[in-house]
C-alpha cells in the first residue's frame, strides 16, 4: 500500500496531540501526587503517547523509504534506456552461451551414463571369467592365469599375467573430472579439492585402467570455464 504525505501528517499530529495530553497528565499528577485517578490518567496518557509516537515514526520512515525507492526507480529506468544497446548485446550473447553450456553438459551426462554401462559390462566379464577359471581349478595365485573370489566376494582375475578386478565406474567418472579440472585449471580448485580422495581411490583400486587413459592436450584459456561448469554439474555443486 502506498503511503501519502497526508497520512504522515495525520500520524504526526495524533502523536503530537497525545504527547500534549501526556504532559498535561504529568502536571496533574504533580499537583496531586497521591491521587489514584491522576496516576491512572498519567499512565494511560503515557502509553498512548508512546504508541502514537512510535507509529508516527514508522509511518515517516516508510514514507521516506518509499520516496527514495521511487526516485531510484526513475533513475534506474533512465540508466537502462541509455544502456539499451549493451543490454541487448548481453541478452543475445548470454542466451547463446548458456545454450552452449547446457549442450556440453548433455554430452558429459551421456558420456558418464555410457561409462557406467561399460563399467558394469566390464565387471560382469571379470566375474564370469573368474568363476570359469576357478571352476577349472585355476586360482589367482597358482600361475599366469586363474580366478578367485575372496571371502568378501571380490573377484580377482589373471589372464596370461595381466590382472583384472571389478571397477567402480562412478568413482572413475569422478577421477576423470578431477583430472580435467587439475589439468585445465588448478589442483587447488575447489572442485579438484572435493574430488581428490575419489581420484586417489580410483588410482589405488584400478591403476591399470586409469594408467591407460592418455593425458589431455592443452586448450585455450577461453575454454577453461566450460570445463569447470561440467565438473560442477557432475558434483551437483553450488
Amino acid at each position: 500500500m502506498r503511503i501519502t504525505q497526508e497520512q504522515v501528517r495525520q500520524a504526526e499530529e495524533k502523536a503530537k496531540a497525545a504527547e500534549e495530553s501526556r504532559v498535561q497528565a504529568a502536571r496533574a499528577l504533580e499537583a496531586s501526587p497521591y491521587s489514584d485517578l491522576a496516576a491512572a490518567g498519567h499512565a494511560e496518557a503515557s502509553q498512548l503517547a508512546a504508541q502514537l509516537g512510535a507509529n508516527a515514526r514508522e509511518v515517516r520512515q516508510a514514507f521516506e523509504e518509499q520516496v527514495a525507492q521511487e526516485r531510484c526507480q526513475v533513475s534506474r529506468q533512465e540508466l537502462e534506456r541509455a544502456a539499451a544497446a549493451e543490454i541487448d548485446a548481453a541478452d543475445e550473447e548470454m542466451v547463446q552461451r548458456q545454450s552452449e553450456v547446457v549442450e556440453a553438459l548433455e554430452r558429459v551426462q551421456a558420456a558418464v551414463a555410457g561409462l557406467l554401462e561399460v563399467g558394469e559390462a566390464y565387471n560382469a566379464a571379470v566375474r564370469s571369467h573368474t568363476d570359469v577359471l576357478a571352476g577349472a581349478g585355476l586360482d589367482f595365485r597358482g600361475g599366469a592365469s586363474g580366478g578367485t573370489r575372496t571371502v568378501l566376494k571380490r573377484c580377482l582375475l589373471q589372464v596370461r599375467g595381466r590382472k583384472y578386478e571389478e571397477v567402480n565406474a562412478a568413482v572413475l567418472a569422478g577421477w576423470a573430472v578431477h583430472r580435467v579440472v587439475v589439468g585445465r585449471l588448478s589442483r587447488f580448485n575447489d572442485v579438484a579439492t572435493a574430488l581428490q580422495w575419489v581420484a586417489r581411490s580410483a588410482e589405488t583400486d584400478a591403476p591399470a585402467v586409469v594408467a591407460g587413459v592418455p593425458e589431455l592436450g592443452r586448450v585455450e584459456q577461453s575454454r577453461r570455464s566450460s570445463v569447470v561448469d561440467a565438473a560442477r554439474a557432475l558434483l551437483g555443486s553450488k
